[in-house]
């Protein structure tokens, strides 16, 4: 089995169908991200395809310093901050206008094999809640908690993700714990 790295080589080298083996190979983690991210299907499959596209034409400009996950991750990243911009001033735009449109909140739930109904209704429920309150989160707390806690990536790989230094990403996952658990407490899923 080709490394990410060899593969990366080939594909700048000129054998670009191998850059096939690794959207099959990093798909599933950077879809949930984009989920995750845009909270609704239409958006995640735009993200998903875009990063996708700016990350083969850059191709080309890839380092092994940081590995591919990350670098692609970055691209994701600024292609939602991308996003969201635009969607803030088109916000502020429609308000100004006096119109305001309601978004349906596309919260999806992981079945699970659990037999026991009132366990399982217990879990959606706690599932549910930890999802709102994180999506409740200013993006400076929950883009680090998305990637730590949801996506696997360490702090120092979330630092490069983001730009942020190493220190800065600690202080965040600390401080959206806290709101976390704080919100949680408030609607009634302390401890």
């Amino acid at each position: 089995m080709l490394e990410d790295g060899e593969i990366i080589r080939r594909c700048q080298a000129g054998q670009t169908d191998l850059m096939d083996i690794l959207v099959d190979r990093h798909k599933t983690e950077l879809y949930t991200l984009c989920m995750r991210l845009t909270r609704n299907g239409t958006d995640a499959d735009d993200l998903f395809q875009d990063t996708w596209v700016r990350a083969m034409k850059r191709l080309d400009s890839f380092s092994l310093k940081h590995g591919f996950k990350t670098w692609l991750f970055a691209i994701c990243m600024n292609r939602y901050r991308d996003l969201y911009r635009w969607r803030r001033r088109w916000w502020r735009q429609m308000k100004r206008a006096g119109k305001q449109t309601h978004g349906e909140d596309d919260l999806t739930i992981i079945e699970s094999q659990d037999p026991d109904p009132e366990r399982l209704a217990i879990s959606t429920e706690e599932r549910v809640a930890v999802r709102i309150a994180v999506d409740k989160l200013e993006d400076s707390y929950r883009l680090p908690v998305l990637l730590h806690y949801f996506q696997g990536l360490s702090v120092a790989e979330i630092g490069v993700v983001l730009g942020i230094p190493q220190g800065t990403v600690k202080s965040r996952l600390h401080a959206g714990r806290e709101k976390l658990r704080a919100a949680l407490e408030g609607a009634g899923h302390g401890r």
